[in-house]
């Protein structure tokens, strides 16, 4: 069903702009033209690079009938056989050590990216800024799902400093722009965003705090939207009001065609069409798959509203970007230079930031080394911000959750 809808969004916009990229242009038929140069794919697709790299990847996995696999970068663990059906796959964070992948159908990323078009009234004659990661859930769904099945243009910017995105921006008389907190608070205080060309303001990926919420709308009478979801389901709930919030935990209202109840643990069900059809490697206390999903995450319902009340499981989220602490610890470990590693969050001083990593290791390296050493595999914001090596050998046999508290104070 994906390469049909692509035909159709080709033919309506064929000669129109697909992707602004740092002063080039790509229309729908320059894309179509590079994907029949690529020759046929004989096995799971790894998309990666620029937004025109992404993009022929996926058609190129819709045409040949393979999965897609987003990636931040190239390489990423053996994949195992993929069954009969599974047209996308999303990497998780690994508390583990390895990252899972979670499957979806056609019909349920295409659910996804619909939903989101309709509820936060996304139009081909406004661009979507994608200053986040398109190889992440939240950007593939929200921004490069939505050029490719619906004909809404994405611009691009290298990096997200104030400078490149406001000359990003300015060469559109509106722009549509999904971010996460951090970067809404960089830009407010930078002042970009005053009389800044922003149809509609979308913050997501980790808590959007009231005081910058309050303080840009205050200061430029810009709404930021809260979008809430999850890997596993794609959207799950929205905050379409016009005006801040009253509430810091306020997760919007759950999207159209999504449903949302407590499950008896005090967790969010989430019965929707963009479920994912499951996990690789499911777990005995997971619940995903048949349409639902039982998200870590604990809350209530105020009427038709989301509220978080805690964040579950132990994944790490820095400024909107999640990792699982196995991975960290599995790269550590592959160095040979430490006898014993665990790898941990803790809370950042930066609210935005959310989390900082953390890692209690009993190493006769130093520090530098052991940074050198990971930094080939680890991205820089992967990468432990705070080393203990001198801790009390207590604190190896504590959780993750409990090393959190125990060290807070580190950020």
């Amino acid at each position: 069903m994906l390469l049909p809808r692509w035909h159709k969004t080709l033919e309506r916009f064929h000669d129109q702009p697909a992707i602004f990229d740092d002063g080039r242009v790509f229309t729908f038929a320059d894309i179509a033209t590079e994907l029949a140069k690529l020759p046929p794919a004989v096995g799971p697709l790894a998309a990666h690079g620029s937004a025109l790299q992404i993009a022929l990847t996926t058609l190129q996995g819709w045409r040949d009938g393979q999965a897609v696999l987003p990636l931040e970068k190239a390489g990423h663990p053996p994949l195992g056989p993929i069954p009969e059906g599974v047209a996308h796959l999303k990497l998780t964070p690994g508390n583990e050590g390895q990252p899972r992948t979670v499957r979806f159908t056609a019909g349920q990323i295409a659910a996804d990216a619909d939903r989101l078009v309709a509820a936060m009234g996304l139009t081909p004659d406004t661009p979507n800024l994608a200053a986040i990661s398109l190889s992440h859930s939240y950007g593939y769904s929200s921004i490069l799902l939505p050029m490719l099945l619906h004909g809404i243009p994405l611009q691009t910017v290298e990096v997200p400093f104030p400078a490149v995105v406001t000359a990003a921006w300015k060469a559109h008389p509106q722009i549509v722009v999904p971010a996460v907190p951090s970067m809404w608070r960089a830009w407010h205080r930078s002042g970009i965003l005053e009389g800044a060309p922003i149809k509609l303001a979308i913050s997501a990926g980790a808590p959007l705090s009231l005081e910058l919420e309050t303080a840009v709308w205050e200061s430029h009478q810009l709404k930021l939207h809260n979008f809430y979801g999850a890997s596993e389901c794609g959207g799950i709930s929205y905050d379409a009001t016009d005006t801040p919030r009253s509430h810091p935990d306020d997760l919007g209202e759950a999207l159209p065609g999504v449903e949302v109840e407590l499950d008896p643990s005090g967790r969010f069900m989430v019965r929707s069409s963009a479920v994912a059809l499951g996990y690789d490697n499911s777990r005995r206390e997971e619940s995903l798959g048949e349409g639902r999903f039982l998200t870590p995450d604990h809350g209530h319902l105020d009427g038709h509203r989301l509220l978080l009340d805690a964040r579950g499981h132990n994944t790490i989220n820095v400024a909107g970007r999640k990792l699982g602490p196995g991975r960290i610890e599995a790269v550590l470990r592959a160095t040979g230079l430490v006898e014993r590693i665990r790898v941990f969050g803790i809370p950042s001083h930066d609210p935005e930031r959310v989390d900082e990593v953390a890692a209690l290791i009993d190493t006769r390296s130093t520090i530098p080394e052991l940074a050198k050493a990971v930094s080939g595999s680890l991205a820089g914001w992967e990468i432990p911000r705070h080393w203990i090596s001198d801790a009390d050998p207590a604190d190896w046999q504590l959780t993750r959750d409990s090393l959190r508290k125990k060290h807070r104070k580190l950020a």
